[in-house]
């Protein structure tokens, strides 16, 4: 290694980690290399793992802040085997429920190839109403009432969605939102002012583009025309909608701007845009054509 990257090295900080093969929990090391800071961690048993974390400017140090933890003031499992086991939420995590999202299907209408869960190739039997309603009465003794988001899957597989949203109303949760792909509200005249009366609050859709070719590589299909027609359908309803771009390199970044524009020309009805950079793990572990992170996507806004 030369002096200069050594002179240009810096340890950040060190947080638990796990082994992406094992998952043994293991310490990670938080190292800055010129503007760009990698996690890096060690398993006894497979070796050294690295990964690029923030791709500067701005700076890692101007951003990052050390948040004080506000534990759950009613755990739903008990501390045993230590962070990330115990999750469920246990005493010790470090921060409070404010949006649950309960996967109310594991059905779904695309094969997308970027799919993590690989939704709908082994989709179990739905969750019954009954169940569903037991996870809303729990939900509302650990804390509640939160925001929630119904995804799956996809939830609008489901013919009985409306009464799963009057349900959660009825007890008293007072925001809920549908994480959906949007073909189904797109395909089905009333579906979307169906939902609407039965006190939907929003549609976080899925949107990854202005042009039909981020859809056929990250969905395998081309899609605009059914999004557009889902977002006019949602419109017409008085739903709100927050687009949700998956966002990969080389594959649709480069119409970030794009995007932000159609959301503009389409206020009140489109509400937001919340771009989600594509996650390299479970069944699509490997990057197209490199990490998009962060600082990489506020340069691409600007």
């Amino acid at each position: 290694m030369s002096h200069d990257v050594i002179r240009e090295t810096k340890l950040l900080g060190t947080v638990d980690s796990v082994c992406p093969q094992c998952l043994k929990r293991i310490r990670g090391s938080k190292i800055k290399i010129g503007e760009k800071v990698f996690l890096v961690k060690s398993c006894p048993e497979h070796g050294e793992f690295r990964c690029l974390i923030w791709n500067g400017p701005p700076s890692y140090e101007a951003w990052a802040r050390q948040a004080d933890p506000v534990f759950p003031e009613t755990p739903g499992t008990p501390a045993n085997l230590g962070c990330p086991y115990d999750c469920g939420l246990c005493p010790e995590h470090r921060q409070q429920t404010c949006c649950v999202l309960l996967e109310i299907t594991q059905r779904c209408n695309l094969a997308c190839p970027v799919c993590f869960a690989s939704s709908g190739r082994y989709a179990a039997a739905d969750p019954s109403l009954e169940t569903i309603a037991r996870w809303f009465d729990f939900l509302m003794e650990k804390g509640g009432p939160f925001n929630i988001q119904l995804s799956g899957g996809e939830p609008t597989q489901r013919d009985d969605l409306e009464d799963i949203i009057r349900m959660g109303k009825a007890k008293g949760f007072p925001f809920i939102q549908l994480n959906t792909n949007g073909l189904r509200l797109a395909e089905q005249d009333d579906l979307a002012a169906a939902l609407a009366a039965a006190g939907l609050d929003c549609v976080f859709l899925q949107f990854d583009g202005v042009s039909d070719a981020p859809y056929q590589t990250l969905r395998g299909k081309p899609l605009l025309q059914q999004k557009s027609k889902a977002i006019e359908r949602c419109a017409n309803a008085g739903l709100g909608v927050v687009l949700v771009p998956t966002l990969a390199k080389g594959i649709n970044d480069q119409e970030i701007g794009e995007v932000l524009q159609y959301a503009l020309d389409r206020l009140p009805a489109v509400r937001g845009v919340h771009f989600q950079p594509i996650s390299y793990f479970g069944r699509y572990p490997d990057a197209l054509h490199g990490r998009l992170t962060l600082p990489d996507i506020l340069r691409a806004i600007e």
